[in-house]
Parts: structure tokens; sequence; C-alpha cells
């Protein structure tokens, strides 16, 4: 009997073990589409301060705007839902990216706003990978993935209103 008490327990353990990781999981999946947003959060607000034409400037802004209330509505999922504590912040290779961006349009006298939508898709087609990825994982909490779904939904509708202009 204790054969079978030992072995259940191992059962368990292990069952316990893997519940645990497949949850680390998809919580680091959710965290790599925080640590994105607040990237795009930066970018947008980089490009509003920066961007000479008025109607650019005026939309970059607002999708900052968007983009903070994104960051706090994933932060708090990841915090009550799933007992995680969210990342603070974006990534050190996206603050090294918009560097490398202000230098170039020095050195290049001025943003042209063909180079600065090209960026803003560019980042834009990271930050919706990563939301994809997040939602095919299946161990992302439903209340989690539709809180997903519906931010991608913004993402990429905001990014195709930078077209229109």
């Amino acid at each position: 009997m204790s054969s079978n008490i030992t072995t259940e327990t191992f059962a368990t353990q292990i069952a316990f073990d893997e519940a645990v990781t497949i949850h680390r999981r998809a919580t680091e999946k959710c965290q790599i589409v925080l640590e994105t947003l607040y990237d795009s959060y930066n970018g947008y607000k980089q490009c509003g301060e920066d961007c000479e034409d008025v109607t650019l400037k005026s939309l970059f802004q607002r999708i900052a705007a968007s983009r903070a209330d994104l960051i706090v509505q994933l932060s708090n999922a990841i915090q009550d839902d799933l007992s995680a504590q969210p990342i603070k912040s974006g990534s050190a290779i996206a603050a090294a990216h918009r560097t490398w961006i202000d230098i170039k349009a020095w050195f290049t006298d001025g943003r042209d706003k063909s180079v600065i939508i090209t960026e803003v898709h560019r980042g834009e087609q990271i930050l919706i990978k990563f939301y994809e990825a997040a939602l095919e994982d299946q161990n992302i909490l439903p209340k989690v993935r539709d809180l997903l779904h519906e931010q991608l939904t913004k993402v990429k509708e905001q990014n195709l209103s930078i077209n229109t202009i």
C-alpha cells in the first residue's frame, strides 16, 4: 500500500509541476506582449513629440494614450488573473532602436513622414505577432484571452489608421 501512495503522490506532484510550467509559459507570453506594449507606447510618445506633421503628431499622441490604457488593462490582468507581477517597462532593444532613429533623423536633416510611418508599421508588426503568439496558447485563461483579442483588434485598427494619413 505504501508504494501505491508513493506512486500517487509522485503522479500528483508531476501533474502539479506540469500545470505550474504551463501557467508560467502562458504568463510569460502575456508579459512579452506587455513589454512590447510599453515599447509601442514609448515609440508613439516619442513620435508624437518629435513629429512636425500636425496630423501625424495628433494621431501618434492619441495612439500613445490608447497604448497607456492597454498597458494598464494587461498589467491588471497579469496581476489579478495570472497572479504574477507585471513588468514595468519596455525592452532595452526598443530603447536602443528609438535612439538609433533619433540619430538617423538628426543626420538626415529631419523626420520624413514616410520613414516615420514605415518604422511605426515595423514596430506594430512585432507587437501583432506577440499578441498572436499569446492567443495561440490554448492554456491562457479565457478572460485573459478575451482581453488580448480585444486589444489586438484595437492595435490592428490603429495600425491601419496610420495608412489613411
